[in-house]
């Protein structure tokens, strides 16, 4: 037996060889966890969670599967805009800001699904724009859903609730809501109908939706589903107007009034499932601008003198991405957790960052970031380059 797995696990290996970047990446992830040690021996890592507000907010391709995939390497995000500056992004959010703004007017119900790697920048593009000035002045309300959740059973129901919730309902709709559909299954129970668990889960379901509809009727609402797999079973077409199912997901979003939804995921195989058409997706590539790449860099490079806030920062970042990383070799690390747990550094003092052979530098953060924005930001804790008191280059292992 134990021959034969090796065998298949060798022909599996021959089949599905691991790119440069999944390599890199490896790499990456190796370095971190060895410095993560030394930063904290002896600790252990806790997540830290930023939940719901009403602008509303509720609490960065692979295709995801429900077996055997590990929670690390995902956290609750929130809409607040992340504790540093957002270098790059200007035409991808020009891009965004024209699928929400261009037709304003428009009273059409539309779907826009942003995809890419884990670590891209999906959760940090969509931040952005969730708070961008023009785009509060059109909607209202605005609702950021973490689709990442603790809670396991019925993943469709309680993402309805936790919406529902941050437009006001209370608790005890829910529990009267929970009432009436168990009443509906022994009905249909008695009447031969069929008593399986799904009947009062469906009828809850459509219960639940209907509230949602009830809510955002006659709104020109947002709604930002971010971090979206497919153990959220949210694989139904958000748009079908024509759906007659009352459990259907698009049952919850009123047509007709100018709303939008966003989603965000690292699988864009579910997210066609969701919007529908290509036009419909925007895809989000690693950075090939080393200029931007290097400011994030350099905005992420702790200060000295700083040790604790750098301490606090790789206690997050570790939590938030290092496991991660070592899951999915081929994503880099979370912008959804840890762009902002890489700044808990707070407000120090900017960091001298000056290598003698900066264009030598920016090449190789390239190389080994693979141009993915929070790689950058975890080598900037793990390999700093700095310049010290007397103009010497602090340069940590080879970087």
């Amino acid at each position: 037996m134990e021959l034969a797995k090796k065998f298949i696990s060798e022909i599996d290996e021959k089949l599905e060889p691991k790119s440069e970047i999944d390599k890199e990446l490896e790499k990456i992830k190796s370095s971190f966890n060895e410095e993560y040690k030394n930063w904290s021996p002896g600790k252990q890592s806790g997540s830290s969670s930023k939940h719901g507000n009403l602008s509303t907010d509720s609490s960065p391709t692979r295709n995801s599967s429900k077996k055997g995939r590990p929670k690390a390497n995902r956290v609750e995000t929130s809409s607040e805009l992340p504790d540093h500056l957002i270098h790059g992004f200007i035409n991808e959010k020009l891009f965004l800001k024209n699928f929400l703004l261009k037709q304003k007017e428009s009273e059409e119900f539309k779907t826009r699904a942003i995809v890419g790697k884990y670590g891209v920048g999906k959760t940090t593009l969509c931040q952005d724009v969730f708070n961008d000035e023009d785009v509060k002045q059109v909607y209202f309300p605005r609702i950021w859903v973490s689709m990442y959740s603790k809670e396991t059973k019925d993943p469709k129901i309680n993402v309805v609730k936790r919406i529902l919730r941050l437009l006001g309902v209370e608790d005890e709709m829910f529990e009267h809501i929970k009432t009436e559909a168990e009443e509906e299954k022994s009905i249909k129970y008695e009447a031969g109908e069929g008593g399986e668990e799904t009947v009062k889960e469906k009828e809850e379901l459509a219960r639940l939706l209907y509230a949602l509809h009830l809510h955002l009727i006659g709104k020109k609402y947002l709604i930002v589903l971010d971090d979206v797999w497919e153990d959220n079973e949210w694989d139904q077409r958000l748009d079908d107007e024509k759906q007659q199912e009352k459990s259907h997901l698009s049952c919850g979003f009123p047509k007709g009034f100018g709303g939008r939804v966003i989603m965000t995921s690292r699988d864009e195989r579910l997210a066609k499932k969701i919007v529908g058409k290509e036009e419909n997706l925007q895809r989000l590539f690693p950075r090939s601008d080393a200029e931007s790449l290097w400011k994030i860099y350099i905005d992420a490079v702790p200060t000295k003198g700083d040790d604790a806030a750098a301490t606090n920062a790789g206690d997050a970042a570790a939590t938030n991405a290092g496991d991660a990383a070592a899951t999915n070799a081929g994503d880099a690390a979370a912008t959804n957790a840890g762009d902002a747990a890489a700044t808990n550094a707070g407000d120090a003092v900017a960091p001298k960052v000056n290598p003698r052979y900066p264009g030598r530098y920016k090449q190789e953060l390239m190389d080994k970031s693979c141009g993915i924005p929070l790689a950058a930001r975890m080598l900037a804790k793990i390999e700093p380059v700095k310049v010290d008191e007397i103009g010497n280059i602090d340069r940590k292992q080879s970087f």
